[in-house]
């Protein structure tokens, strides 16, 4: 009896650790996601912006030439 609990101790023990890696693999894809999504988002933002001016002063340069 104290072999098998022995075994079912080591199973217990494989089971946090690899329930520890999953949890931490999953943080680090759920960070690396956000982070591109804000560095995506940043880059639409700034190219709108762009293009907002750039429209904003077509009219005025057509009406000066």
């Amino acid at each position: 009896m104290n072999r098998i609990q022995k075994l079912i101790s080591q199973i217990d023990c494989v089971d946090q650790m690899m329930t520890a890696k999953i949890d931490n693999e999953r943080a680090f894809i759920h960070d690396q996601i956000f982070s591109r999504l804000g560095t995506t988002y940043q880059k639409i933002s700034l190219a709108e912006k762009q293009f907002h001016v750039k429209n904003a002063c077509s009219p005025i340069t057509s009406e000066i030439v």
